[in-house]
């Protein structure tokens, strides 16, 4: 194992243990120990430390203020997937595994959005795939409205714990937006056309045909992003 393998080791296992330390504390309504509470306690660097909190606030779990000191943040499902794609950034997994879970959880999913479904969050898939339009000359921003459109897929199955881990999974995803098609209209208007038919299969409770049409899509998704690679 090389010294740089080492190191990147040791620091994942320090931000782990750090990690556990502040929440534990904040379980226990304890004061949350200060940076230099912390270098002691762990016999590290405040540097070390700084840079373990630093990805701590970034992924919503604490929040740092000047003469205020640090606080634990409420783990909202948000909060929660932004902490699970940060372990999965570090744990560096290929891209085969997170679509090969996208399609295992998203298109099992299909069942309850149907079922759980409201008109205000058709409302917002419809207007979702308007932008995805509206938007075709631009990757970046029609890619982000393809995601918005599927975390709103998962946010209709009502299941807190599925949409966790999905939204973690969906939102890994911008990091490829550079691997789609540039300056394509069509590839992102094709993108709109079936999703325009995944949302009329699921307002027709058609199960089977939805989950058909969400597992074709990612499928696509695979080939392309396989392509690039």
């Amino acid at each position: 194992m090389s010294k740089q393998d080492q190191l990147s080791m040791d620091e994942e296992a320090l931000f782990r243990d750090i990690h556990h330390h502040i929440l534990r504390q904040a379980k226990a309504g304890e004061r949350i120990d200060t940076e230099t509470e912390l270098a002691t306690r762990f016999n590290v660097t405040r540097y070390k430390v700084r840079k373990a909190l630093s990805v701590l606030s970034q992924m919503g779990v604490v929040d740092r203020a000047p003469k205020r000191g640090m606080t634990v943040n409420a783990l909202g499902p948000k909060n929660l997937s932004a902490q699970i794609q940060v372990q999965m950034d570090i744990a560096n997994f290929d891209i085969r595994e997170f679509i090969e879970a996208r399609q295992l959880i998203e298109v099992n999913i299909i069942p309850l959005a149907i079922r759980r479904m409201t008109p205000a969050l058709l409302g917002r898939l419809e207007d979702a795939i308007s932008r995805i339009e509206a938007n075709a000359g631009n990757s970046a921003e029609a890619d982000r409205w393809d995601r918005e459109f599927h975390l709103l897929l998962l946010e209709a199955c009502g299941n807190r714990v599925l949409q966790v881990f999905s939204a973690a999974l969906v939102t890994y995803f911008e990091k490829t937006t550079e691997n789609l098609p540039q300056n394509d209209p069509q590839f992102f208007l094709d993108i709109a056309k079936n999703e325009r038919l995944l949302l009329t299969a699921i307002k027709d409770g058609r199960e089977d045909e939805a989950k058909a049409l969400l597992s074709h899509q990612l499928g696509e998704q695979v080939e392309l992003l396989q392509g690039t690679r």
